[in-house]
Formats: structure tokens, sequence, C-alpha cells
């Protein structure tokens, strides 16, 4: 039996963008995209789409610092959050149907905010963790019917390096990883319905100027395993995506970003053929943020 597996590396935000896989959990966010999909297994899914992206916090506060780790330098900040959601959906210009759904619930997520120096080339931004995360995907042009995630955990570090206290540029740094168990099943009947534990890691590397935006690319590889019989194991699914971009702030709220991105999944039972569908998407993002 197929046994496929995806999952989400974290990630997923402290991407510029307003998506559902990235991990910028401190705005609420709106974006839409005009993109065109190309390199899909079925042509009928190749043209024209429209990206709807949209991101929402039920309640974030600001805790006190652990007595324990007052004595330190630096002690970070939590920040503790509940119901943050995302979403993302696309739409065929010729029509209404929603070819792709994307849609993220994580219940509890706790983020320790470190103190910046100037002095220091080299920091840490803050580290996040996430408990429960339910994720759901639906797309048409992969050949996915449903996957469902339930992700135990999720860790991830934020770190950026400066060049010198006056130049312009900036590095960040992201990684992240996650471990739980996913449902798939294909809209091909030949490959049933599939379970299995993952594990999954995003990163993301970018560099960054004071007034000519951001270049980044963000890169998510999740893969499915099994427990069973080591000789009868088999990499069971395969889920990636990577995205090259420029992020351009025009104020404070509003963003565009230009990027390019290749998605992927693979099923692979073991006794059948590997069913791997790719898709690779060109767009223009407007994002705004609150």
């Amino acid at each position: 039996m197929l046994k496929p597996v995806l999952t989400t590396f974290f990630i997923s935000s402290i991407i510029p963008q307003a998506s559902a896989e990235t991990w910028v959990f401190e705005d609420l966010s709106v974006a839409a995209t005009a993109a065109y999909k190309v390199k899909t297994k079925n042509d009928m899914f190749e043209g024209a789409k429209i990206i709807l992206d949209a991101r929402y916090i039920l309640d974030s506060k600001v805790d006190e610092i652990s007595e324990k780790f007052k004595c330190c330098s630096r002690p970070a900040l939590p920040v503790n959050m509940k119901g943050l959601v995302d979403a993302e959906m696309h739409f065929a210009v010729d029509g209404t149907k929603i070819e792709y759904i994307n849609v993220n619930y994580t219940p509890w997520a706790t983020r320790w905010l470190s103190e910046n120096s100037n002095r220091d080339k080299f920091h840490i931004q803050w580290d996040l963790l996430e408990l429960g995360a339910i994720r759901y995907i639906s797309d048409d042009a992969l050949e996915v019917d449903s996957y469902f995630e339930f992700s135990i955990l999720r860790a991830g570090r934020l770190m950026t390096y400066n060049w010198s206290e006056t130049s312009p540029y900036v590095i960040n740094m992201g990684l992240q990883a996650s471990l739980g168990y996913a449902f798939a099943k294909s809209t091909d009947s030949a490959y049933s319905k599939v379970s299995n534990p993952f594990a999954g890691i995003f990163f993301k590397l970018s560099i960054e100027h004071d007034h000519f935006g951001e270049l980044y690319s963000i890169n998510r590889f999740v893969n499915g395993f099994s427990i069973s019989n080591p000789s009868r194991g088999h990499p069971t699914a395969r889920e990636a995506r990577v995205r090259v971009g420029y992020l351009y702030a025009i104020n404070m709220n509003l963003k565009i970003d230009l990027y390019g991105e290749k998605r992927s999944f693979y099923f692979d039972e073991g006794t059948l053929p590997g069913l791997y569908a790719p898709a690779g998407i060109f767009g223009l993002q407007i994002l705004y943020r609150w």
C-alpha cells in the first residue's frame, strides 16, 4: 500500500510574503497575485491565475521574561500566540473553479524575541515553537485530491548577519523542522489513500538592502517514512516547494513581491510506477500588512 506523507518544515514564515507556506506570525495580512502557471503534468491547468492569500491571529500577548533567564545578559522576550490561521487559494482567470487550496491552523505558538545589538555582526532574531499545527491541501495540478497533516511540533530560528553598523545590507537565514503524521489521497484512483509519519525541513536565505529591497530563496522539503520492517520500508511520498523572488517595500504596510516558484508532489508505492507531478508559477504579488 502506498504510504505518502508531506510536511512543513518551518517554516513557514519569516518569509516576507503572505503565503500559507510562511512564518511571519507578527502581522495580519492580505495579498493578491497575478500569476502564470507552467509545466504542469496536465496542460489544462496551465495559464493565467489569480492567487489570494490571508493571515489572521486570534490572540497575541507579550509575556514576562522567566525569572531563571533574567540573569542572562540578553534574555529573550516571549510572545504567546493563539489561533494562527493562514490560507492560500488559486483561481483560473477563465473560470471560477478553485484549483488549489492550502489552509494552516496553529492553536498555540511562542516566539522568543532576542535583543538586537549593533555590535554583533551575527545574531539571533527569534526562536519559534508551534504545537499541534494542522495543514490541509488540495491541488489539482499536482494530482493531490486531499492532504491532511498534523504536526506534533514545529521548531525554527531566524538569524541575521550585518557586515557593519553602517552597512545597508543584511543577510537573513531561517531554519525550521517539523514532525508529525499525515494522510494523503491522489486524484489517481490507482494510488489509494495513504498515511504515514513525516519529517520536514524548511529554510530561507535572503540578502536585504535598506532601500532596494530583498532578494530571497525559500525552500521546503517533506518526506514520509515507514516504521515497519526496514526491508519493506519505502520513501512513500515527497513534497517540495522552492521559491525565488524579489521583495520591495513601498511603505511600512504595502509591499510587492516578484517571484518564480516550483511545487511538486511524488507518490511512491514501490510496486507501481512513481506518480510525480510538478507545477511552476511566475507571479507578481501585492501584499498589505497591518
